[in-house]
């Protein structure tokens, strides 16, 4: 099909009608990678319960999960590997799960070359018609296995149909039997009298039973016993019956058949119990019995609910009342305390009552709980995380009315924690970060709820307490943090900042009353550290001080006071230096030097931060060029700004300042967050793809740690990742951590991504990248951030071990 002497009139036309169409319709991208699909109708989405955007981008295989093992697949993977039409019947799975069967005609699109651009599929959904195909085979498959004895018969007593149940009595074929007339087995002084039951039978509307006389092969006489059925062609008459001349056989063979079924029940690693319509308990395997701490042979004809009184009303009786009175399946899972247990119960209704399939997922409920306890708890302390925190305090504040108790915010930060990192390294941090936790955890009551909101910093909740309680237990935290911890055979000894925020009987939110505490928290660290201040009215004027703050920045800028510091980054395989990535510090004369987080939040909320940032990048151009006429060859990573990425006049400035400097482009890779992305996702994808155009790398960095997906890096023009320091960090101790690297890194390299691993403390962990495929790393095992001469002559000058 070839679509490209199409006018818009007909593109808008073939658009409106698969808008309209009733049948699903997808098409998919024959040259890009993976066939992805790229427009879907509305009607797909109604089939499918997916919403457009959840499957643009993605192959058609998401629909079939993990049922990939299916002769419809193989039909669709050699029509699109020959570029053929093809019509194939598919197991596909709606987004909530269900199966349906659909029949999916595709074929493909030319353009005017020929040249195929994509393919085309419509859908049929054939659940019903496929499933009442496979229904007629299972009743056929039933009647060739049953044991009872089928034979269609005629109006003139010719053999239409045999089962092999009757093949075996009989001793004939299905081939020697179907055709003939059934004379040949009735015996002969029966013959009449078996015509005219014939007769009879055909006249009657309603099922008959008869006992009647036949003739082996091998001549030996057999009694069956018939129930017969007129057929809806009336001329036809449907025999079952059973040979009872071997009755005791017959009900040996059951007795033997029900052993093994029982057999069967009782080896399984499911709870199996059966209940007739009266509640009374016909079976129960050995598995039912342990798990509901009761003997099977007690239980045996027992009422299920005079054996159990506590499930009554619970959720067990409502999901088996339910199925027996509905006859549907139905399913339920709770904890039943006189057992102890979590049970996942599955009820199969039937005529004669009620069969119960159950699983012990005591197990998998512990998982889950401990799931729901990480999410809301830091893993390193212990303590309730920032999100718990937060809930926490703003269901406290929502009490109304004269219920409301107080509540107070106690804010801490560490003090001077940042130089236990630089001389110890992270590991030692994270020692002291856990001691520290279980200091604050032994404050831990009803009315005092601590946590751990980022890195140093503690958010500890009161309520029913007043200002001064509140201070007195401000104090008894502060010589906690002070008692000496001892890492690495060292005493170490800790300070906090402690600012407090009182609601009171006063409506505030969690954030407000947290963001009083931070402050008042800041300004106990002007005061010299280790202090407490409660937030009032003139802890307002330490914005006054931001204010400051800021306009130091702008002399600092002009008066060189900023400068650079540079972090090797180290290819995996080779130990070889590779790229540098440039990190500014502030030289302030009077706080000494300060890293970006004492400045750079301020720098951000103005207009500044954009002229810092071209600063930033001039000076590491300059560096890098530097470097360059000494006979060096690396790559230089420079941060940009969410300011910086919102200026269409980016890539022009940056071009000219690499002309200037005399570098090319590809030497110089511009790192982004997902926080940045997300404020304009469009505006900075537009800015970006300049950048690369003009030769530019780009670099998603924190990758991880916000929004990343397949769909959200194949649309930025990112040419490398960052995978953030949080998964490395939990390579030693989480076995989940390497094969998430790997996976992650695996992403990357399928779209044709280097992989930066940043974060990297010790050898350990360094080790454990190896087996993946990341191409370089970065840290404090390898260096802290250093100041260009230290850099130079430590990782230049001499090839770096």
């Amino acid at each position: 099909m070839d679509l490209s002497a199409i006018g818009n009139d007909s593109e808008r036309f073939f658009r409106t009608m698969l808008q309209l169409s009733n049948s699903p319709i997808l098409i998919t991208d024959a040259k890009a990678r993976d066939n992805p699909i790229i427009l879907v109708n509305p009607a797909f989405e109604r089939a499918t319960g997916y919403r457009a955007e959840e499957v643009l981008g993605r192959n058609c295989r998401l629909l079939q999960n993990d049922d990939r093992q299916q002769p419809g697949r193989t039909v669709i993977a050699n029509a699109v590997r020959t570029g053929t039409s093809c019509d194939a019947l598919l197991r596909n799975y709606r987004k909530d799960g269900q199966m349906f069967w659909i029949r999916i005609y595709m074929f493909p699109v030319t353009d005017s070359r020929g040249d195929i651009t994509h393919f085309v599929g419509i859908q049929h959904e054939v659940t019903a018609e496929t499933e009442f195909v496979h229904a007629l085979k299972e009743k056929q498959a039933f009647i060739d296995t049953s044991p009872d004895v089928y034979l269609k018969v005629a109006a003139d007593l010719t053999i239409v149909q045999v089962n092999g149940a009757f093949e075996a009595i009989s001793g004939w074929s299905a081939a020697e039997l179907v055709g003939k007339n059934a004379v040949m087995l009735i015996p002969p002084e029966r013959l009449a009298d078996a015509r005219m039951q014939f007769r009879t039978l055909l006249l009657q509307n309603e099922p008959s039973r008869f006992n009647a006389e036949y003739t082996c092969r091998a001549g030996d006489r057999i009694t069956i016993e018939w129930t017969a059925t007129r057929t809806e062609a009336k001329d036809h008459l449907l025999l079952v019956g059973r040979d009872i001349t071997a009755k005791q056989v017959a009900q040996r063979e059951a007795a033997r058949a029900n052993a093994q079924v029982a057999s069967i029940l009782g080896s399984i690693t499911e709870g199996c119990f059966s209940l007739d319509r009266g509640w009374n308990c016909t079976y129960m395997n050995a598995k039912a019995g342990e798990w509901l701490n009761r003997r099977p042979a007690d239980l045996i004809g027992k009422n299920l609910w005079d054996e159990f009184p506590q499930a009554i009303g619970g959720a067990f009786y409502d999901t088996y009342h339910h199925a027996m009175r509905t006859q549907q399946f139905s399913q339920c899972e709770a904890f039943y305390a006189p057992v102890g247990r979590w049970l996942e119960a599955r009820a199969y209704p039937s005529d004669d009552g009620l069969t119960v399939f159950f699983l012990d997922i005591s197990e998998r409920k512990k998982h889950e709980l401990a799931l729901v306890y990480s999410a809301t708890h830091d893993s390193l302390t212990d303590l309730p995380n920032r999100s718990a925190c937060l809930q926490t305090l703003s269901r406290r504040l929502g009490t109304s009315g004269a219920a409301r108790e107080e509540v107070a915010v106690i804010f801490i930060d560490l003090d001077r924690f940042k130089e236990i990192n630089d001389a110890f390294g992270h590991a030692a941090g994270d020692e002291v970060l856990e001691q520290i936790g279980r200091r604050l955890l032994g404050f831990s009551s009803d009315t005092c709820y601590p946590s751990r909101i980022s890195g140093d910093e503690f958010v500890i909740i009161v309520t029913g307490d007043g200002e001064a309680k509140v201070r007195i237990l401000a104090l008894q935290i502060l010589d906690s943090i002070a008692a000496p911890i001892v890492v690495k055979e060292r005493e170490i000894t800790l300070g906090g900042s402690i600012g407090i925020a009182l609601a009171g009987k006063t409506n505030m939110s969690a954030d407000d009353l947290i963001n009083q505490a931070d402050t008042a928290m800041y300004l106990s660290k002007s005061k010299g550290r280790h202090a407490i201040t409660v937030f009032n009215g003139d802890v307002n004027n330490w914005n006054l001080r931001r204010h400051r703050l800021r306009q130091d920045m702008l002399h600092a800028l002009h008066n060189g006071e900023f400068l650079l510091h540079y972090q090797p980054q180290v290819s995996l395989m080779d130990n070889c230096v590779v790229g540098a990535e440039a990190l500014i510090r502030w030289q302030h004369p009077e706080y000494g030097l300060l890293s970006p987080s004492a400045f750079l939040e301020i720098a951000e909320e103005s207009p500044l931060i954009v002229e810092m940032g071209a600063w930033v990048f001039n000076e590491a151009c300059r560096q890098l060029r530097h470097w360059q006429e000494l006979g060096h060859s690396l790559q230089m990573s420079v941060n940009v700004s969410a300011r910086q990425l919102a200026s269409r006049d980016l890539p022009g400035m940056m071009e000219q300042a690499i002309k200037g400097h005399g570098l090319s482009a590809h030497f110089v890779k511009l790192e982004v967050t997902e926080s940045m992305l997300a404020q304009d996702f469009d505006a900075a994808a537009q800015v970006l793809a300049a950048l690369k155009q003009k030769g530019f790398r780009i670099a998603l960095d924190d990758f991880g740690t916000g929004y990343s997906n397949l769909a959200y890096i194949s649309r930025l023009p990112v040419t490398a990742i960052k995978i953030d320091r949080s998964f490395v960090t939990g390579l030693t101790v989480d076995k989940t951590a390497l094969p998430l690297i790997t996976g992650i890194v695996a992403l990357a390299k399928s779209l044709d991504l280097t992989v930066v691993c940043e974060g990297i403390e010790t050898p350990e962990q360094r080790k454990l990248l190896e087996s993946t495929q990341c191409d370089s790393i970065q840290g404090y095992l390898i260096s802290r951030p250093l100041p260009a001469e230290d850099f130079y002559s430590g990782f230049l000058k001499t090839r770096f071990m």
